[in-house]
This record gives C-alpha cells, structure tokens and sequence, in this order.
C-alpha cells in the first residue's frame, strides 16, 4: 500500500479481515461483495472469526471497507442505496463504475475522487466530481476481444472430469442452464469454467457457470440474485460445488 493511499486510512480502526467482511455485509449482499472484489461467492459466504484469508483476499475486502468506509464517512452513515451507487457508471471516471474500478485495484484514484468536494447526503455520491489530476490517471476499459483470450486447452476435460466425480451436480446441469439461459433472456449463453479456490491450494476445482448477456453489470447483479432465489430448490444440493457469476 502506497503512502497515499495510508493517509486516507489514517483515521480507520485497523480490523481484522473478517471484523471489515462483517461491516460489509451489513450493507451488501453476498453477492455484491464477491462481485465488487473478484472473490468467490463461497469465500465470503464460508467466512467465520477464526478464517485465515489469503493475502489476495485481504486486500480485496480492505480495498471494499476502505471505499466504504469513506462513502459512509461523506454520506453520514445514510447508505442505503449503496450497490447501485457503487455499480454506477460514473462519467469523471471516464465512464468506469467505482465496483469496476476495485476490480481492478485503482483503489488510490477511488479515494482520491472520494476526498474531492464529497458529497453530504447519500444522492450525492452519484454526482461526485473529480480532481482532473485523478482524471487523468483514468482510462476507458475496453473489453478484450475473444481473439485475445487465453483459454485453458485442458477445459473440457477438466470439467468432464468434474462431472464424472459428481453424479448430483452432472445429473442438474442442463437444467440449470437452461433456467439461467431463460431467467436472463434472449441471447444470454452459459459457458463453463473452471475455478480453483485460491484460499486452500490444495482443493480440487470447481464448476463455474459464466453467464453472457447485453444486460448492463446492475442489471445482471439484480436478475441473478432473484434467479438464486427462485432456483433455490434446484440449486441447494450443489449450491457448494457449483459457482455461478459474469467474471472471468
């Protein structure tokens, strides 16, 4: 962490990773987080006191409180519309959202734009500007093109492989992919992946459901959360093996 970005943390209560995940969850979704920080769902949901986080994951979850922290801070604790202001395309950050931005690490330009002129009512924080200096710092994101893409040649097998070890996730697949692919609509496509846990190296891999759609990142956030909870039935016996999201 740079010596700029400790002088915006100054005034904070150092807690522990958990004691900051705890604070969040307060005011966001499982979901929200895991999107908002690139974690997996299963890594927020599983924490407990006693967690010992990866490095990785500790700097995603402070990088979150620290933004949070300071949202509250200018908005005198009234954030009640705190996913979608996060998820908000923001033209000072050349049309970048503060939840893309984390993603990305730029945690530095986030509270530097947060420090200018901030807002004191909750509404505000949508309209806050920025110092040109941390404009410039900022360039539009554009989306790699398939052609860029490195995919992994042992995929296919690995997910096989996954699936042949698990006769109750192999036996709902198809149906959950064709709820997710009619929950989110016209040319929505699932492709499958496979994730690692970065917490514990030595576990196996997991499915991940990757979902494609036009729909805008608050829209996805907002369909997928109520598909997880009409699908609960369908979902709850491979609700620990099975990891579905946008990233990656």
């Amino acid at each position: 962490m740079s010596v700029g970005t400790i002088e915006h943390v100054t005034s904070l209560d150092f807690k522990s990773p958990f004691d900051e995940l705890t604070e969040l969850r307060a005011l966001l979704t499982t979901q929200e987080i895991a999107d908002m920080t690139g974690l997996r769902r299963e890594t927020i949901s599983r924490a407990r006191p006693d967690s010992r986080f990866q490095r990785r994951t500790e700097k995603a979850l402070r990088d979150l409180y620290l933004v949070v922290t300071k949202m509250k801070s200018a908005a005198g604790e009234e954030l009640g519309q705190l996913g979608a202001v996060l998820r908000r395309p923001q033209t000072e950050f050349a049309g970048r959202s503060i939840a893309e931005l984390l993603r990305e690490g730029e945690i530095e330009a986030i509270l530097d734009g947060l420090s200018v002129d901030a807002p004191t009512e909750a509404e505000g924080l949508a309209n806050f500007q920025l110092d040109p200096k941390v404009e410039d710092r900022l360039t539009p994101w554009n989306e790699p093109s398939e052609a860029t893409v490195v995919e992994d040649p042992t995929l296919d097998e690995r997910v096989d492989a996954l699936l042949a070890a698990d006769p109750e996730l192999r036996s709902r697949l198809s149906e959950i992919e064709a709820a997710l692919v009619g929950h989110f609509g016209p040319g929505a496509r699932v492709e499958r992946k496979i994730i690692s846990e970065y917490d514990d190296p030595g576990g196996g891999d997991e499915l991940y459901l990757r979902v494609h759609t036009d729909l805008s990142y608050g829209e996805e956030v907002d369909r997928l959360a109520e598909f997880l909870r009409r699908q609960e039935g369908l979902l709850a016996p491979v609700r620990q093996q099975l990891v579905i999201g946008f990233l990656g």
